[in-house]
């Protein structure tokens, strides 16, 4: 069950999901979805944050206003991961991380950008993690994951990434 964005509560940890929520609204200038993804040409950009909301009220802050190639973007929370709809970015709380394979089996074709923050969330199928590194937040991708979601992600933000692979696969 979706829970509005009034029900979001102050986070503790707020100045590192300030930036991490700044992170989000970045990828999703630097994504390319496919055009599937999306019901009509000005239909929103639809976040879903999957368990434990820890940004509080700064994703909505982070979105307030902004457009991404001329589409709003739309913050929803869930309760569960089991729970999300159709989605374009979806964070998945450290809780819900298990359900990754789930959620990704819901979304036969235009699977949303996934974004983590646990150690192995990246090697584990996941799109993007999130993890601070010397007191500064830092991302990896992992691009056999983005392009298994027919997502293009930009050589601006590859470039700042640390790229990761699915084990097994060879290096370039």
């Amino acid at each position: 069950m979706a829970v509005s964005s009034a029900g979001a509560q102050e986070a503790p940890q707020a100045p590192e999901y300030r930036i991490k929520a700044a992170f989000l609204y970045n990828f999703t200038l630097y994504t390319e979805w496919p055009a599937s993804a999306f019901e009509k040409a000005d239909s929103p950009i639809v976040v879903a944050i999957a368990g434990e909301d820890p940004f509080g009220s700064e994703m909505d802050l982070a979105v307030r206003g902004k457009t991404v190639r001329g589409r709003t973007i739309e913050v929803r929370r869930y309760a569960h991961a089991s729970d999300v709809t159709k989605c374009h970015l979806v964070y998945l709380a450290n809780s819900q991380v298990d359900e990754l394979p789930g959620l990704l089996r819901r979304f036969p074709e235009g699977k949303p950008l996934t974004v983590g923050e646990t150690e192995d969330f990246a090697r584990s199928g996941g799109v993007i993690r999130l993890f601070v590194d010397e007191n500064k937040v830092r991302f990896e991708v992992n691009t056999d994951a983005a392009g298994r979601s027919r997502l293009k992600l930009s050589s601006k933000l590859l470039q700042l990434a640390k790229i990761v692979r699915d084990p097994g696969t060879p290096k370039d």
